[in-house]
């Protein structure tokens, strides 16, 4: 499963997304399009910690190339205007399927989120920052995956 961030301009904001996604085993954490700071010394700062964890850090500069690329079936776009649905129902998802977050810096465009399912968890109270957001979807990964029978 892929967690992508869309267009983050804080080097901060980008290092602990992909510190928080690496918290757990299977997760590929992505980055589309950064800009500023985060694309200058974040991104190169986020290769750094990914050779030190041997851990896989995607660059991309389009959401359409998380299915043109990486071959993702679906792509969930987590905001606050999208559809209800339970936690549950993103965390059953298959391998292919990328959930995308946006930084909170600068929203995607309508073109840009127009193959994507446009979503928010109906357990996750609306306001919450980008960084609660994935911890909270990682956490509950992380549940589900020590629940799961061996």
């Amino acid at each position: 499963m892929y967690i992508a961030l869309y267009s983050p301009s804080s080097i901060q904001k980008l290092v602990d997304f992909i510190k928080t996604v690496y918290a757990i085993k299977g997760l590929v954490p992505v980055v589309i399009k950064p800009i500023g700071a985060a694309a200058q010394i974040g991104v190169p700062e986020a290769h750094k910690i990914a050779i030190k964890q041997g851990k896989p850090f995607i660059v991309l500069p389009e959401i359409s190339d998380l299915s043109n690329v990486l071959g993702c079936n679906r792509i969930l776009y987590i905001n606050e205007s999208g559809r209800e649905v339970p936690l549950a129902e993103v965390l059953d998802l298959e391998e292919r399927v990328a959930i995308l977050v946006s930084s909170g810096e600068q929203e995607p465009s309508r073109k840009e989120v127009e193959n994507t399912d446009s979503v928010w968890l109906r357990e996750v109270p609306r306001g919450l920052p980008v960084t609660g957001l994935i911890g909270i979807l990682v956490y509950e990964l992380h549940r589900k995956k020590q629940n799961a029978p061996i």
